[in-house]
């Protein structure tokens, strides 16, 4: 029984290694054709771009998804420099003429060089000063010309996935280290700190009340987190309830930082494929459904813990050995949930 067990999973796993090249097969032609048809990279993207493809890969593909690069190939190198020139231009105007800066944004900025030493990143790469100067310069500038909005805590967080992802084609390696960055020349920096500002600026623009006063866009996910799980694991949810842990004290945070600190850097990246292949909807629709999955797959622990063993578990999950397969298992299960639910509009009811 258990040799025939071995031999299904050989199986399966030679069918879904043969599906996903044969999917990167197709995102390679996507990319090559002279217009680039977006519909199909993001359905793609959607499903994970495979850690084989070259470096650059992924880079385009996300930067496509959010509207950075144009379709059109042939007019990759005029629209990029021309958004690198405006970036430029930018910092000038914001973030080197500091004399002109008000009291709000200077208090602001004094926040944001606190807060990027302690970002989360398994490579460390945080702790390098040109890293902390790129990433400073795009957080306050994003700040500025987004005041309704600004800089809150957590925003820096959503930063490390996209730094990683620009990097790796110019380092040729997976895993970065301050020393990689200090071997990049200033004008490859000064290329990644543009591409970050505004594909950054793209995904913040879709979840920009999440950080507005009183963060009602948080607030809305957090209760739909808790309708979801009452409604798939309530002998959780009474748990929870029972030892006086409210769905804010843990959800809070995965809301306001997309669940990124919660996962190893490779796991954040691959969970930003699919954030990214469908930014309209996905925050507000998608993302809580990820968020309850998440919680039950870690039912049967917090069921045997008290209140105290529950806060510090849910501090740090023990996700640093998860793999791939892991976090698509918990998107395809939070998939079938959404349109299962949305299908039935009084599933909360």
């Amino acid at each position: 029984m258990k040799l025939e067990e071995e031999k299904d999973e050989r199986k399966n796993d030679q069918t879904e290694k043969k599906n996903i090249s044969q999917r990167m097969k197709k995102l390679c032609s996507i990319l090559n054709s002279a217009i680039i048809d977006i519909n199909e990279l993001k359905n793609i993207l959607w499903g994970g771009i495979s850690d084989e493809m070259a470096f650059d890969v992924r880079a385009k593909c996300w930067k496509l998804a959010l509207g950075y690069l144009p379709l059109n190939r042939e007019d990759t190198d005029k629209v990029l420099k021309k958004k690198r020139d405006e970036y430029e231009n930018l910092k000038k105007e914001y973030y080197y003429n500091k004399s002109k800066l008000s009291e709000e944004e200077l208090k602001i900025l004094r926040q944001i060089k606190v807060d990027i030493p302690r970002t989360k990143s398994c490579y460390n790469i945080f702790n390098n000063k040109k890293i902390q100067q790129l990433s400073e310069q795009v957080l306050f500038i994003y700040s500025v010309r987004h005041p309704a909005s600004g800089y809150v805590q957590g925003i820096n967080d959503l930063v490390t996935p996209f730094l990683v992802v620009f990097l790796r084609p110019i380092v040729l390696k997976k895993e970065i280290n301050s020393d990689d960055i200090d071997r990049i020349s200033d004008d490859e920096l000064r290329n990644v700190e543009s591409d970050l500002y505004f594909c950054l600026s793209k995904l913040l623009e879709q979840i920009q009340d999440n950080y507005t006063f009183g963060q009602p866009g948080i607030q809305r996910a957090i209760i739909k987190v808790k309708e979801i799980v009452k409604r798939i694991d309530n002998s959780l949810f009474n748990h929870i309830y029972e030892n006086n842990i409210d769905f804010i004290q843990f959800s809070f945070r995965w809301v306001n930082c997309l669940l990124l600190r919660e996962f190893p850097i490779n796991i954040s990246v691959r969970l930003l494929d699919t954030y990214i292949s469908d930014i309209g909807d996905i925050f507000t629709d998608f993302h809580p459904y990820i968020c309850a999955v998440f919680l039950v797959h870690w039912s049967k622990y917090l069921k045997e813990m008290d209140f105290q063993q529950m806060l510090l578990f849910m501090q740090r999950f023990p996700t640093h050995n998860w793999k791939i397969q892991d976090i698509e298992s918990i998107l395809s299960e939070a998939f079938v949930l959404k349109n299962a639910f949305q299908s039935s509009p009084k599933h909360f009811s």
